[in-house]
């Protein structure tokens, strides 16, 4: 079958979800077709903006039609479907459900995914309409769309092989590989953190630094943690909050800030390097960092708030820390801020090598559990 996918083509987590997918389809026998759609937040208008646009390899594959704007004409989906002969697209955080509807009207099968930080009671009437499905990649997503009377079919996400191409095996030189975009030595190895034996490595992926990532409090949270040894890595893909971090660093030897976007395979280098996932947030749609810290072997420190939870065996691939309502995300689901205390005595407790290493077994159980053979399967099933 002919399958078109409808989503940003340039780094940002919807599009790596997509290119994930899109993968899938391939190890379905399917032929795919990708509409990339501009993105319209700050990360996508930096790259657009910046001389030659995005020019990480990854993102250079055949069968890409670049859309005019982010709400895509009418006929620019027809020419496109047309043109390549799909029979089915594939939508992620696709509110133009006019235009969607349309197309179904013409025969065209259409299946969507939102994440529910976005997606509230009053998009519910137009997505059934424009979609004949709506599939959900966390439980809890899942269930809040039964409450708006959606039957959401669950397609686990999993970890995908090309991250456990990079899984850490204690040895940071082989986490470079070279031959592959952006993947020589000579361009990721400034990207690594120092390799100083005893030391901890924490990686807290900020993104854009936004309202989602509570960094404040993981900044006081570590820097109240007891510990020489221990050291922080912020990475973000849009410099945010300079100033705070720029003192905290400052303050803190211990804090180091990466603060730039990179290319993917730099980023990738850098966080597998690191020893602890820390990444609390006050929700998430998927949680991609999640996925990647399990691939590298990281166990994780995080909310005990779905779908944060669903990507950590308590205790034993990581810590779930309290959290306490914090106001509410853009649909009206609750934000929920980590609890400091918890976090600092979860980043000490994980800043000994005993309980590190023990954890890692724990990570590997569940890297097993998200085994991307789950996925093509059950995307194999959504389709038909």
């Amino acid at each position: 079958m002919k399958v078109g996918i409808v989503s940003k083509w340039i780094a940002s987590g919807q599009a790596v979800v997509a290119r994930q997918l899109r993968s899938a389809l391939d190890d379905l026998g399917h032929e795919s077709f990708v509409l990339a759609r501009p993105g319209s937040g700050p990360r996508a208008q930096k790259a657009a903006s910046a001389t030659g646009g995005d020019t990480d390899a990854v993102w250079d594959q055949p069968g890409i039609t670049k859309a005019s704007d982010h709400h895509v004409p009418l006929s620019e989906y027809e020419d496109w479907v047309r043109a390549n002969s799909i029979g089915l697209i594939l939508c992620d955080e696709n509110y133009q459900f006019d235009e969607i509807n349309h197309l179904r009207e013409q025969g065209l099968r259409t299946i969507g995914r939102f994440v529910w930080e976005y997606f509230g009671p009053e998009h519910a009437h137009g997505a059934k309409t424009a979609f004949e499905t709506i599939y959900s990649m966390t439980l809890c997503e899942r269930e809040r769309y039964a409450g708006m009377g959606i039957e959401s079919p669950y397609v686990p996400w999993g970890i995908h092989p090309e991250l456990l191409d990079w899984a850490k095996e204690g040895d940071v030189a082989g986490l470079i590989k070279p031959g592959t975009p952006g993947g020589a030595a000579e361009d990721v190895a400034g990207y690594i953190p120092e390799d100083v034996a005893g030391l901890v490595r924490f990686y807290f992926p900020g993104g854009i630094l936004g309202r989602r990532k509570p960094i404040r409090k993981v900044v006081k949270a570590f820097r109240r943690a007891q510990g020489e040894h221990l050291r922080l890595i912020i990475s973000g893909q849009v410099p945010r909050k300079d100033e705070f971090l720029a003192e905290a660093a400052v303050e803190d030897p211990r804090i180091e800030l990466a603060l730039e976007d990179e290319p993917e395979n730099a980023h990738r280098a850098r966080f597998a390097a690191c020893d602890v996932c820390l990444a609390p947030s006050r929700w998430e749609g998927l949680g991609l960092p999640l996925y990647e810290a399990t691939a590298f072997g990281l166990p994780v420190i995080t909310n005990d708030k779905p779908p944060m939870s669903e990507m950590v065996l308590d205790g034993l691939s990581g810590i779930l820390v309290a959290s306490t309502p914090q106001g509410e995300a853009r649909s009206g689901i609750t934000a929920w801020d980590p609890d400091p205390g918890e976090l600092t005595a979860a980043i000490e407790r994980l800043g000994d090598r005993r309980e590190l290493e023990r954890m890692r077994a724990g990570v590997a159980e569940l890297r097993e559990q998200r085994n991307w053979k789950q996925t093509v399967a059950a995307l194999g099933k959504l389709l038909s």
